[in-house]
């Protein structure tokens, strides 16, 4: 894997559009702790994606989203785990639903790289409940690191993900967690200082309801730590 997770909540920067990758090129110092590439936005820029990968230093991490959890160009399961595997010897994490990780087609890909296991609801707050045991499955299965993105609807449902947070990280677990919605800023400043390792920014354009700039996340960070 080669990221420290633990020693400070790092700042991921997601890279969705041929644009980001002119702009990750041309960059002579890191835009971010870390790199996200949504293969699934860039099913056209696959090789340049690879080779920026092989040449890049900033640590990367490769993600080709399922389309019922967000995920560009309908993509089967199939093609998903192809290009998953294209990159498997480039990149330094892989983020792959939990829901994936379930089925035969990803059965062993946590033995076979460093797996950020995520869920995804683009809604709702699911109910902390849902949240907990989405979290120990992805652990069961042999992640390094469990991720959550939820809508939050109030301030009760932000404080609830806080204290899964600040759990797992007592337990030595790596865990990211973010909210989406009007809390969304909000939640990612918070739940980094409660312990999420994993804070997701965009790069030139937000892909999600809620983010910061990558470079705002950092600079934010920077000063509350």
């Amino acid at each position: 894997m080669n990221i420290d997770l633990s020693s400070k909540p790092l700042v991921v920067a997601t890279v969705t559009q041929p644009d980001d990758l002119a702009l990750v090129k041309s960059q002579a110092t890191p835009i971010s702790d870390i790199l996200e590439y949504r293969l699934d936005d860039l099913v056209d820029q696959e090789a340049e994606v690879l080779s920026i990968l092989n040449e890049c230093e900033t640590p990367s991490l490769v993600t080709v989203r399922r389309p019922d959890e967000g995920g560009a160009n309908e993509l089967s399961n199939e093609k998903r785990l192809e290009m998953y595997r294209n990159s498997l010897s480039l990149a330094n994490l892989i983020d792959v639903e939990v829901a994936s990780l379930r089925s035969v087609s990803f059965q062993g890909l946590c033995q076979e790289a460093a797996v950020v296991a995520s869920f995804h609801d683009f809604e709702k707050f699911p109910g902390i409940g849902v949240i907990e045991d989405t979290i120990e499955t992805a652990y069961e299965l042999g992640a390094q690191v469990a991720k959550v993105a939820v809508v939050l609807d109030s301030m009760e449902d932000l404080l609830a993900l806080v204290k899964v947070v600040e759990h797992h990280r007592s337990e030595c677990r790596f865990i990211s967690a973010m909210g989406m919605g009007p809390l969304g800023r909000l939640s990612r400043l918070v739940l980094a200082q409660a312990g999420s390792c994993l804070n997701y920014g965009y790069l030139r354009i937000a892909n999600a309801p809620g983010q910061w700039s990558a470079k705002e996340l950092s600079d934010l960070l920077a000063k509350l730590t």
